[in-house]
């Protein structure tokens, strides 16, 4: 489980570093983590875990959702990425153990510079 979190913490450093060019890319990705997220998910029914597997399948909709409307709006979409991005690192962060959260400092670190940027 914690390897999906830190994937999930690591897709959202790479798609706030690339911005609009790669944004679908990162979606695609994204919504592969959330599928193993997912399965995995029946074994772990925890509130913690299902809270994060719901606020990544609502960002990965969110911009997909936006992005079908037009090109035109990636933007829109980045900044609801962004928005949602926050909740989900949030979330992870209170749902993972201390000795976790140690090792993932870096990387926690890393993604709320990227999004406090781009506000």
């Amino acid at each position: 489980m914690e390897r999906l979190l830190m994937d999930i913490l690591n897709a959202g450093i790479a798609l706030f570093q690339n911005g609009e060019v790669k944004i679908k890319q990162s979606l695609v990705e994204l919504d592969k983590i959330y599928q193993e997220l997912r399965e995995k998910g029946e074994v772990n029914q925890s509130i913690k875990a299902n809270q994060v597997r719901e606020l990544l399948n609502k960002t990965v909709q969110d911009a997909n959702e936006i992005l079908s409307k037009g090109e035109e709006s990636s933007q829109q979409a980045l900044a609801k990425l962004q928005e949602n991005f926050i909740r989900l690192s949030a979330e992870i962060e209170s749902s993972i153990p201390e000795p976790f959260k140690a090792a993932a400092k870096n990387t926690f670190e890393e993604l709320k510079h990227l999004l406090s940027k781009k506000q």
